[in-house]
């Protein structure tokens, strides 16, 4: 277990008396971030629970699935407005006040299975236990406490800790003649095979005829890249890059165009990029120093040290696509059915590429670099943590990656430096500033962001500060609202 990436952590004593022992109960205490978290008692004393704890063995064994595969919320629109799982019953219920009572009516049963099958504490009976959403997202899970700031953290050693929860507690109640314990240990030893036999539903969110229409005659490994002999007990299949691709682009692409992005990513090589896995290495190692609570703080600190990793780009204009270039990064394009998504980029046993969206043709040149630029941080710092082998722009995608990597891209192409380089040179009025843009290769939304966010923003004129102001404003609008979290991977 990644003892040191885990915010998990179980203690658990089974009863002394043979009885009590086989019925399930000892005595537990779970800890988040080395806090007592599920505890008896006051804060001050806490002390571990007395309880029958094969509700919790029971209800881990039925969930194991959704758990590990289960990624996106069932309805799109939660999808693109929730920040993290803690958030669902309040965008819900937002959402149902200005709406019919029917839609509440067909959706609160839904989202309410989908709660239960992602909240840790869901299986207690006859005791009440704060609520642990977990949410799995890429190479990362959400943990998000009742009442509390939510955690993002390693998923191995989540999945790894949970795993060594069930297992300590199954060998408890091991050899009990309590029917009902008895069953739960056996579901635990079975989670393997349930996991296997919903994988690809739950990793996509299609149906079963969804799946086989898009398979063909295929067998279901073969076609989504899963190796045949994966171990489903005990480590369980990653995400392929095509499972991700069919998953964020579920709703948003018609059937036919997933197949024909499938098909593209099949018939795209594996591409070594030792250039790029280190520099990533690096940029790794220099968020976690520098490391914040706030994405788009985490995005500018990545940004400006990229640049100074990369003497080409330390100053002024920033050549996205010959840097990708350099680093073998395939970007090629494909005609998506939508305008919807702009990009699609993908790793792993495929690429690294980045596929450009033929149907935004018309989307601008700068527009197109910002595009670039987003894609280029999740190649960097993503890969191999908070995403899968995949990524959707304008897809079903985890808010905080998004918000990082837009941050990174306005600050890579415009540093806001440059802004306040550029307003000391005596170009303080707008209209003049916002030339820089040209120098630098931006749109001028992206300038008037990285102008608010600076310190040249306080010294222009009421007017100015208020035209940049709207246009940001409706630029935060298509954004959802940004939260802290206590650790980022």
């Amino acid at each position: 277990m990644d003892k040191h990436n885990c915010v998990l952590r179980f203690e658990f004593v089974p009863a002394q008396a043979v009885r009590r022992r086989h019925d399930g109960y000892g005595a537990g205490m779970l800890f988040l971030d080395g806090r007592p978290f599920w505890f008896s008692g006051s804060e001050s004393d806490p002390q571990p629970v007395d309880w029958t704890w094969v509700d919790f063995l029971e209800h881990i064994a039925a969930t194991w699935p959704a758990l590990l595969a289960e990624q996106s919320y069932p309805f799109d629109w939660l999808n693109k407005s929730a920040s993290h799982p803690g958030e669902i019953w309040m965008r819900a219920d937002y959402r149902w006040a200005s709406r019919d009572a029917a839609l509440a009516d067909e959706e609160e049963p839904v989202l309410y299975e989908f709660h239960r099958r992602h909240n840790l504490a869901a299986g207690w009976k006859g005791i009440g236990l704060p609520a642990l959403v977990w949410l799995r997202v890429g190479n990362s899970v959400w943990l998000s406490p009742e009442n509390g700031t939510p955690y993002r953290a390693s998923e191995p050693a989540c999945r790894n800790s949970l795993q060594a929860i069930g297992d300590q507690l199954a060998a408890a109640f091991e050899g009990s003649d309590n029917p009902r314990v008895a069953a739960a240990v056996q579901a635990w030893g079975l989670r393997g095979s349930f996991l296997q036999a919903s994988f690809f539903e739950l990793c996509t969110g299609f149906t079963t005829r969804e799946l086989q229409q898009l398979q063909g005659s295929r067998a279901a490994n073969a076609y989504w890249e899963v190796p045949e002999k994966t171990d489903w007990q005990n480590a369980p299949a990653n995400e392929s890059a095509l499972l991700a691709v069919a998953r964020m682009s579920r709703g948003i692409l018609p059937g036919p165009a997933i197949a024909r992005v499938i098909k593209k990513i099949r018939k795209t090589p594996f591409a070594k990029t030792p250039g790029l896995d280190e520099l990533g290495r690096k940029a790794g190692l220099h968020l976690q120093h520098g490391q914040t609570a706030y994405a788009h703080e985490s995005g500018y600190l990545l940004a400006q040290w990229v640049r100074e990793q990369l003497p080409a780009a330390r100053q002024g204009y920033f050549d996205i696509e010959a840097v990708l270039k350099s680093f073998n990064v395939d970007v090629t394009s494909l005609e998506f059915d939508s305008s919807h998504i702009e990009a699609i980029a993908f790793w792993g046993l495929h690429g690294p590429c980045i596929m450009l969206n033929d149907n935004r043709a018309h989307d601008s040149h700068e527009r197109q670099r910002m595009t670039l630029a987003h894609e280029f941080c999740h190649l960097l710092v993503d890969r191999k943590n908070a995403l899968p082998a995949a990524e959707v722009l304008g897809g079903a995608i985890d808010p905080y990656v998004e918000r990082r990597a837009n941050a990174f891209a306005a600050e890579l192409l415009l540093p806001r430096e440059a802004v306040e380089q550029e307003a000391q040179s005596g170009h303080l009025r707008l209209s003049e500033l916002l030339l820089i843009r040209q120098k630098f290769g931006v749109s001028k939304t992206v300038a008037c962001a990285q102008i608010y966010n600076s310190r040249v923003f306080e010294r222009l004129e009421a007017f100015e500060q208020a035209s940049i102001e709207a246009r940001v404003a409706r630029l935060e609008a298509s954004i959802q609202p940004e939260k802290t979290v206590s650790k980022i991977v």
